[in-house]
């Protein structure tokens, strides 16, 4: 399971490349047609397209247009993840805006960059925690154990673990849907996370799942 982690970032002035500038031109003319022509939607996140920017308008925030710009020589590390008025836009197409102040990751190997101080870098600041996760057994039962739950086994069937943990907070599945068969499961919350047990068609324990205690469907 991905956990977030912030790592820091330097705040820095950043030279705006010539291809950069080039398609915010381009964005910016878009923007104007956009006002005469109804049938131009800017408000979801990939309206706009073109050259090394994809992005979009999102009306409420305070520099509305969020665009994601990929560097010719680095696409995939140097990411400028970036918000920007329609004045800026304007400036930078212009030759009157040379330079942005950016947030940049500091591992050597993102060179991702940030118009926002608060934003998270998907590389840098999430990591991969090995306490949380789906898990058969017998990796299963070991990560009971590390729960202080015992007596649960890759042979124990729905009653078994409710006579160890008790009635759930939560129980579903069983049912056919349009992505398949659900199998049943029950899950407790805990004081330290929530563990999900999922039946096979046997009725016995299939896996489970550890997940941090704040979860929630869609969070």
């Amino acid at each position: 399971m991905r956990r977030f982690q912030p790592h820091p970032k330097d705040r820095r002035k950043v030279q705006i490349p010539a291809d950069l500038r080039e398609s915010l031109r381009e964005v910016y003319d878009l923007i104007r047609e956009a006002k005469n022509d109804a049938d131009i939607a800017l408000d979801f996140d990939d309206a706009i397209q073109v050259g090394g920017v994809c992005g979009g308008r999102c009306r409420h925030k305070p520099r509305p247009y969020v665009l994601t710009y990929f560097p010719k020589d680095d696409a995939e590390n140097g990411r400028w993840f970036l918000t920007l008025a329609v004045s800026e836009i304007e400036d930078i197409a212009d030759g009157r805006m040379t330079e942005i102040v950016m947030h940049c990751c500091t591992p050597a190997d993102c060179r991702s960059k940030f118009r926002e101080a608060n934003a998270h870098c998907f590389k840098c600041d999430y990591f991969d925690d090995a306490n949380f996760g789906t898990f058969e057994f017998p990796t299963a039962g070991e990560k009971l154990l590390q729960r202080n739950v015992a007596g649960i086994s890759e042979r124990s069937t729905w009653n078994d673990v409710l006579a160890i943990l008790g009635p759930p907070q939560k129980e579903g599945g069983g049912v056919q849907s349009s992505l398949g068969y659900i199998w049943p499961w029950i899950v407790y919350h805990r004081e330290d996370c929530q563990i999900r047990f999922e039946f096979g068609k046997n009725g016995l324990v299939k896996n489970i799942t550890v997940m941090e205690k704040d979860w929630e469907p869609g969070k």
